[in-house]
């Protein structure tokens, strides 16, 4: 079961954010618990004892302060190396060290149990800290919270279902062709589908925690309206992004001690970012990018709109490569280098047939979509809540189409 599948908008979330939020208050973190165990067996299949076992672990973790917190990040990577891929993991351990870092003994091992494998954050984060979400235990129901989490969960719905899929059917349409024309048009798709997928899903995730009446801090900001590579990462994956800021780049020095420790501080950062990801080398590779480019700006380097988009979308071509020679050979198609063909018929007709929905997604990645109804819901409210319907319709129009991408970022 996922976040978008039939089985859980229709029944699932409906049924549970009912039960929920009808219960006396006292009932009401024990019942989120049960909630949360049943969601994760019907997600995670042979895995469904990993995280409720990480759960326990994590919370006596938290009795042992800061040496608690590292044996927490130590057990990302044993993991791995095991061989245990049980879905949202990686999501999991980082909110269970931030819990650990800050110092949180919560005596009530449910909150913190319904805090760590809160369902809408498993697959694909927001990476919510204790504090951000505490509140939520003793909250009386909000009606206005819930319709705008309704509202907020159809709007990631749309971006996953009708935006992400199609533009990574785009994607792997240009992506198996050999020409430098294909190579563009794959890259121009990917760039756009990422964005769609993650922030999509960080959405649905905030706005079903709405719906139970918890805050969850923004992941996403028009990310490629960025002016600089640091600018960008505090607009894409915020939550990560600060994450990485307090529990590694500010404890070990951060900006304020001298160039070489700056560069140390981002030089890790940028490595537990690419582990985080994965293992593999293109991951690295990744990370050493975003490095690189870091390092510059903070030497007084100003890139500006058009080449951090072009430094971001460059970096892409790491990030859904297998392997370095995957990358390489990517490029040299990109650039038409060696015996590589500009174009072909069929790249000029498939980018024809995109093309309108291509521009599309991307003027809806920009604020000038959401500005807009921004300005339609201050000045007509019922009007703004009229168009929740046709987009209501047309992500059960998706779901009945069948066949979707699972979260790319669920794989983390």
């Amino acid at each position: 079961m996922t976040l978008y599948s039939p089985f859980f908008m229709l029944g699932f979330l409906p049924l549970s954010a009912g039960i929920y939020n009808f219960l006396p208050q006292k009932l009401k973190t024990c019942a989120l618990c049960i909630i949360n165990l049943v969601f994760y067996l019907l997600c995670a299949g042979k895995y469904f004892i990993v995280l409720p076992a990480l759960a326990i672990v994590a919370y006596a973790l938290s009795f042992l302060g800061k040496k608690g917190f590292y044996i927490c990040l130590i057990l990302l990577p044993v993991i791995r190396i095991i061989g245990i891929n049980a879905i949202g993991v990686s999501f999991f351990l980082l909110r269970a060290a931030s819990y650990i870092y800050d110092g949180y003994t919560e005596k009530n091992i449910l909150k913190v149990f319904a805090f760590l494998m809160f369902f809408p954050c498993i697959h694909a984060g927001p990476l919510a800290r204790y504090g951000d979400i505490q509140k939520g235990f003793d909250k009386e129901r909000d009606y206005s919270a819930i319709s705008r989490g309704i509202c907020l969960l159809i709007l990631g719905a749309l971006k996953k279902l009708f935006f992400a899929d199609a533009l990574y059917t785009a994607f792997d349409t240009f992506y198996i062709a050999s020409t430098s024309l294909s190579a563009f048009a794959a890259l121009s798709c990917y760039t756009l589908y990422i964005y769609f997928d993650f922030s999509g899903c960080s959405d649905m995730a905030i706005g079903i925690a709405l719906m139970f009446g918890f805050n969850m801090p923004k992941n996403f900001e028009f990310p490629y309206m960025s002016r600089s590579v640091g600018e960008f990462f505090r607009r894409w994956h915020i939550s990560l992004g600060r994450w990485l800021f307090d529990y590694v780049y500010i404890p070990l020095g951060g900006s304020k001690n001298g160039r070489v420790r700056t560069v140390i501080s981002l030089f890790t950062v940028w490595l537990v970012s690419a582990l985080w990801h994965g293992t593999s080398l293109s991951y690295l590779l990744w990370g050493a990018w975003f490095f690189l480019l870091s390092v510059l700006e903070k030497f007084g380097v100003k890139l500006g709109r058009l080449c951090t988009l072009f430094a971001v979308v460059f970096g892409w071509v790491f990030f859904f490569s297998k392997t370095p020679m995957d990358a390489f050979v990517f490029f040299k198609r990109l650039f038409a280098l060696g015996d590589t063909l500009l174009y072909s018929r069929a790249d000029i007709y498939n980018t024809v047939r995109y093309a309108p929905f291509a521009v599309f997604s991307a003027i809806c990645a920009t604020p000038l979509l959401h500005n807009l109804l921004c300005s339609i819901y201050k000045r007509v409210k019922p009007l703004a809540y009229m168009l929740v319907f046709p987009a209501l319709l047309l992500v059960l129009s998706c779901l009945a189409v069948g066949g979707h991408m699972p979260f790319l970022y669920a794989s983390f």
